[in-house]
């Protein structure tokens, strides 16, 4: 079973003197396995979108809770947040048993999970990725539209062989296929969330490494279609830079790649480039 918007996750039988799971429960467990990193007000706002902010905050935490209190999750100090007087921010991420659980293959911090402690631009940046899903959700139920997939780094990341017989690896921060309503088509993205925290030459590096994997056919042999590349940026000032640097590259690639600001992502992300659609839903 896998929920909206989600890549197939597995929850494993438990073995017999293990905790029994609720149906939110197992909720929150294939949540944290579809994003990896995520807040408790982020799982509240999935689980629970018609309560009241402060009941999904309190339903959220004692579940999360509950899992940790099991051994399935574990909390982190997040960095991200200031912690000044009243309740202190924290992470949630999978334990090993709960990689097990949910069939997770790979994860951040995966072969440091006891003593794994991210960095602020390191949670920064996933924080975004999770939000992006969460916003994705929360737009689907208002519009009906449909988010057929989701899949956060390192599970957006394709593997493959270069036309020399090298060894590369594309890595996108997220991939996503969304069905909107009165299109009949299903948009697939591979997205770059970006921080502002890379100079356009690393930029350009990036939109390289994604035209040299359309090449390969790769991906169009495997699902029928090449996502578009679509960079999330904070503002309209990295959103010129990132143009600039589009709009240097061969007039063939350009068609490739689109920019938004987060505040207008939303809309961006289910308006079709040519390249992003398939006609099959």
């Amino acid at each position: 079973m896998s929920l909206p918007g989600s890549r197939p996750t597995t929850m494993r039988p438990l073995m017999r003197s293990g905790p029994v799971l609720t149906v939110e429960e197992r909720q929150v467990m294939r949540e944290v396995a579809i994003v990896h990193v995520t807040t408790a007000s982020q799982i509240a706002r999935l689980l629970f979108p018609d309560r009241s902010a402060e009941d999904a905050a309190r339903a959220a935490r004692q579940l999360l809770l509950r899992l940790e209190r099991f051994g399935l999750t574990r909390k982190l100090t997040n960095p991200t947040r200031e912690r000044r007087g009243g309740r202190p921010g924290y992470l949630h991420v999978l334990t090993e048993a709960g990689l097990r659980l949910t069939g997770v293959e790979r994860a951040p911090g995966q072969r440091q999970r006891r003593s794994w402690r991210p960095s602020y631009h390191f949670v920064d940046h996933r924080l975004a990725i999770t939000e992006l899903y969460v916003r994705l959700r929360e737009y689907a139920q208002a519009n009906g539209s449909e988010m057929k997939e989701y899949q956060a780094e390192p599970d957006s990341w394709r593997h493959y062989t270069g036309f020399a017989g090298e060894r590369l690896v594309l890595k996108p921060d997220a991939l996503t296929r969304l069905l909107v309503p009165g299109l009949k088509l299903r948009l697939s993205w591979f997205i770059e969330v970006d921080r502002d925290t890379e100079s356009p030459r690393r930029i350009a590096e990036k939109c390289t490494a994604y035209r040299r994997y359309e090449l390969s056919e790769v991906e169009f042999r495997r699902f029928g279609v090449f996502p578009g590349v679509m960079f999330i940026v904070p503002d309209e000032a990295r959103a010129r830079v990132i143009r600039r640097v589009i709009a240097k590259r061969p007039a063939e690639d350009r068609g490739l790649f689109a920019v938004t600001t987060d505040n207008q992502a939303m809309e961006a992300l289910h308006r079709p480039l040519p390249v992003a659609a398939d006609q099959r839903p």
